[in-house]
C-alpha cells in the first residue's frame, strides 16, 4: 500500500475539530462527478496528484453551503494506485449524505469524473482495495462495501465504479474484497459525459449533437458518416470525433483514452469555439490539470490557453514573430501567463507564471 499522509501531501488544518467514531460498518465508494483530466492518469503524471488533492480540500473548505470541516472523504485514491489520506480512520466522514450515513460507513473517493477521466485504472481499483483493507485493520471498519448512491440519491460513485462495487470490489487479479474489474467497452466508445448539462457520447441525443456533426463535417472531420450528421449520436459520430481529437494531438484511441471519440470539454470548445449549454456564454472550460503546463511539453489545452492570453491583450512576450497560439507550453507562455497574474489581484501574490484553476477560470471565463 502506497499511503501518501496529509503531511506528504500539503494538507491545511481542519477548520473544526473532527468527530471521533470508533468503528463503522465499512466503507462507502465515491468518485468526484465533476470533470477530472485525463491527463492526470499519465505515468508521469503522479505528481499532479498531489496538487489536485489540495484543490480538492481547498474547493470542500470554501463550501460554506455544506461547511465541511475538511475534505469530506476518509481517503481519496489516484489513478496511479496511491492513498491520499484525507480525514483519516477513526474520524467521521462528511461525504456519505447525512450525519447518520455518515457515521455508518468511511468513505473513499476516486479521482474519477463524471467526464474526462471516467474509467478507473487497474492501479486505482489496488489502491481503493488498499483503503478498504486498511479501514478494517486500522479503523475496525466492517465488511460492507458500498456506493455513495446506496442509501442515498446521486449518481456517485458513476457506473464504471459502481458496477465494480456490485461485482464485489476485488483487485483486478480477482482476489482480496470481492468481484469485478469494471473493465472497458469495445473496440468503439459507447458511454457518454456531460458537458454544461448536455450529454455527448453513443446514445446521447439533441440538436447540440447536429452542432457537432455539422462542425465536424465543416472542419474535414466526417469521412465516418453515411448519410451524414444527426441528432443521434452514432458510432460514425464518435469515430469521427476521435479522428479530430487524433488531430489535436491527442494519442490513445480504445475507449476511455485521450482521443477515443467521446468530446472532453477542452476539445469540444476547440472545435466549436464555444462550448453548448446553460453557462456556454461566461464559463471557461474544465481545467485540464497542472501536468498540461509543463515548460517544454506539449498539450491542446496550451493553445487554448494561448488564445485566452491572445484575446486578453497579454502577448507581449514571444519570439520575435508575434504570439502564436500552440501546443509547447514555452518560456513565452509562462511569461504572459506571469503578466497576466500580476495585472489580477487574486493572483497577484502567486505570480509563477504556471496556470492553476483559478488563474485558467478566471483568463478564460472572461470574468
Amino acid at each position: 500500500m502506497d499511503l501518501i499522509t496529509r503531511a506528504e501531501w500539503g494538507a491545511r488544518p481542519s477548520r473544526y475539530d473532527l468527530v471521533y467514531i470508533s468503528s463503522t460498518e465499512g466503507t462507502k465508494v465515491h468518485y468526484e462527478g465533476a470533470y477530472v483530466p485525463k491527463s492526470l492518469a499519465d505515468p508521469g503524471a503522479h505528481s499532479s496528484c498531489y496538487a489536485h488533492m489540495r484543490d480538492l480540500q481547498a474547493a470542500h473548505l470554501a463550501n460554506t453551503k455544506e461547511d465541511y470541516s475538511d475534505i469530506a472523504y476518509n481517503d481519496v485514491v489516484c489513478p496511479h494506485g496511491s492513498v491520499f489520506e484525507g480525514r483519516g480512520v477513526h474520524r467521521r466522514t462528511g461525504a456519505n449524505g447525512t450525519a447518520t450515513l455518515n457515521s455508518r460507513h468511511y468513505s473513499v473517493c476516486a479521482m474519477l469524473g463524471a467526464s474526462g477521466l471516467v474509467q478507473p485504472t487497474d492501479a486505482m481499483l489496488h489502491g481503493l482495495v488498499d483503503a478498504i483493507e486498511r479501514n478494517r485493520s486500522a479503523g475496525a471498519a466492517g465488511d460492507d462495501v458500498l456506493g455513495h448512491r446506496d442509501g442515498y440519491a446521486t449518481a456517485c460513485p458513476g457506473d464504471p465504479l459502481y458496477a465494480w462495487v456490485q461485482a464485489g470490489a476485488r483487485r483486478p487479479d480477482g482476489t482480496s474484497t470481492g468481484g469485478g474489474t469494471g473493465g472497458g467497452t469495445g473496440e468503439i466508445a459507447r458511454y457518454q459525459v456531460v458537458i454544461n448539462g448536455l450529454s455527448y457520447g453513443y446514445g446521447a441525443h439533441g440538436d447540440h449533437v447536429t452542432t457537432v456533426g455539422e462542425a465536424l463535417v465543416a472542419r474535414g472531420f466526417g469521412s465516418h458518416y453515411q448519410v451524414g450528421p444527426g441528432p443521434d449520436w452514432s458510432d460514425a459520430d464518435t469515430e469521427n470525433f476521435s479522428d479530430f481529437q487524433v488531430s489535436l494531438g491527442y494519442s490513445g484511441t480504445a475507449p476511455h483514452e485521450d482521443a477515443d471519440g467521446v468530446p472532453g470539454a477542452v476539445s469540444l470548445q476547440q472545435l466549436l469555439g464555444y462550448l453548448p449549454g446553460a453557462t456556454a456564454t461566461t464559463a471557461a472550460p474544465p481545467f485540464p490539470g497542472r501536468s498540461a503546463f509543463i515548460l517544454g511539453k506539449t498539450n491542446p489545452a496550451v493553445t487554448v490557453l494561448d488564445k485566452g492570453l491572445i484575446r486578453r491583450g497579454f502577448a507581449r512576450h514571444h519570439d520575435g514573430d508575434g504570439y502564436q497560439p500552440g501546443p509547447r507550453f514555452t518560456r513565452h507562455t509562462r511569461d504572459n501567463v506571469r503578466d497576466f497574474q500580476r495585472a489580477t489581484p487574486a493572483l497577484a501574490g502567486d505570480a509563477d507564471g504556471y496556470p492553476g484553476p483559478l488563474t485558467w477560470r478566471l483568463l478564460l471565463s472572461g470574468k
